[in-house]
């Protein structure tokens, strides 16, 4: 007896070929984690599924189930996300997001964070593709705070006192270490106190602030930097190679 169709709102993280004009995506929702839909005749011309071809949008999927496994029967798009198509370095961007959410959200606990991220996250990097670096440095540190792997800097490992805006600090992408005096090695990352208080911010606000912050292109860069090199430690992949910051 065929499945009653349900209907999933989520984002297309990724969009695959599938034999000869089938597809199949992995579909990040909010209460049923990462799904494998497949869509057959999605590659024919003038098929009615050929939308789901392009990645990163935000749509309604209704699906039936046909012995464990899940086919579109119908869809529409929510948002489309589309400026992210016109750039190589915004699908470079988008793409390392897919690739994260999808590690992340193999555990059902950090699906509902993971798509909320993925939903801000791509429609503001669509939106305001000059603050992409900035984006990055957000989404990175975000993740890791989902997974509990941030930490508030307050004050410093060596001296004890608080950080302020004004100081420059040494801080390790391997143990949240950070240090007023000078330390020497690859895993350390030289910050300014303004930029330490703006991963605090997105560590501890409310998501649809985050990435709302404006800073200067400098320290975007540094933060991306910084974030990426954090991010693959942690997570022990290296987000980094896919693309130069």
């Amino acid at each position: 007896m065929p499945s009653v169709p349900v209907t999933y709102r989520g984002m297309i993280l990724v969009s695959t070929e599938y034999k000869a004009n089938d597809r199949v995506l992995k579909f990040l929702t909010r209460d049923s984690g990462l799904l494998d839909i497949y869509v057959k005749r999605a590659g024919k011309l003038n098929s009615s599924n050929a939308f789901i071809s392009v990645p990163y949008m935000l749509c309604d999927l209704t699906c039936s189930d046909s012995h464990g496994y899940l086919y579109l029967k119908s869809g529409s798009i929510i948002e489309s996300n589309k400026n992210i198509m016109n750039d190589l370095d915004l699908m470079l961007t988008a793409a390392h997001f897919a690739d994260v959410l999808t590690d992340i959200s193999r555990q059902s606990d950090n699906s509902r964070e993971a798509y909320e991220l993925s939903c801000y996250a791509y429609y503001h990097l669509a939106d305001k593709p000059g603050k992409r670096k900035l984006f990055l440095a957000v989404f990175n540190w975000r993740v890791l705070t989902i997974l509990g792997l941030t930490v508030s800097y307050s004050v410093t490992n060596d001296t004890q006192t608080e950080i302020s805006d004004s100081g420059i600090y040494y801080v390790s992408v391997t143990g949240g270490e950070i240090y007023s005096g000078k330390r020497e090695g690859s895993n350390v990352s030289v910050l300014t106190g303004k930029s330490i208080r703006v991963l605090n911010f997105i560590a501890s606000s409310e998501i649809d602030k985050i990435f709302g912050l404006t800073v200067p292109d400098d320290m975007a860069e540094r933060l991306a930097d910084f974030t990426m090199n954090s991010l693959s430690f942690q997570l022990e992949k290296d987000y980094k190679s896919r693309f130069v910051l």
